[in-house]
């Protein structure tokens, strides 16, 4: 409703846009939600119109998905553009039906308790995405999988000294020890002539 529009109870009056911040209860918890109305500035009735409902509902949603734990509507809308996903391509891949994301991501209806899951698995790991992809056969429709990227924990080094006794003469040496470094994990190497 914009300033310009007339009452519907008086008829006189001009509608002005209105907020206020009302304590909700949800499951034992509460929470400053903010609602949106309009106010006849003649005969003071307070009427909610189409887009204020819907804003108001998305409030009081975004508000009970976040007592129940869930991911908000700007946090999925995050992950699917992380992916550079349209919100079909992720409704095809992660499930939830056709207008499901557009659902999510404006607070229209809470999603599952597994699609929460498995969105957070996404967010935490781009390998189990681009897996989830192949399961799906979807790779046609995303080919945008980035090289792979291998990543290892970090190596610790480890100083190994091997020392050689022999009954046979060794060629002339320093001293009779071989060190080399290695990553820490069993590793073989081939043993000179001399020390065979």
């Amino acid at each position: 409703m914009d300033n310009k529009t007339l009452c519907s109870l008086c008829g006189e009056g001009h509608m002005t846009p209105r907020t206020e911040n009302t304590v909700t209860e949800y499951r034992g918890q509460q929470g400053a939600v903010s609602l949106q109305y309009a106010e006849c500035d003649v005969c003071g009735s307070e009427i909610v119109g189409d887009a204020e409902g819907r804003a108001n509902k998305r409030a009081v949603l975004s508000f009970r998905k976040t007592v129940d734990g869930l991911l908000t509507g700007e946090e999925i809308r995050a992950i699917r553009e992380k992916y550079q996903l349209t919100q079909a391509q992720a409704a095809k891949l992660l499930g939830g039906g056709p207008v499901a994301f557009s659902k999510y991501e404006n607070d229209d209806v809470a999603h599952s308790d597994a699609m929460d899951n498995l969105l957070r698995l996404v967010r935490r790991s781009e390998e189990a995405f681009w897996e989830l992809v192949e399961e799906k056969q979807l790779g046609e429709i995303l080919h945008r999988r980035p090289a792979r990227v291998a990543h290892y924990a970090a190596l610790d080094i480890v100083y190994v000294a091997l020392t050689v006794r022999t009954e046979k003469p060794m060629p002339a040496q320093r001293a009779n020890q071989l060190s080399y470094l290695t990553p820490h994990r069993s590793a073989q190497f081939e043993a000179s002539q001399w020390m065979q």
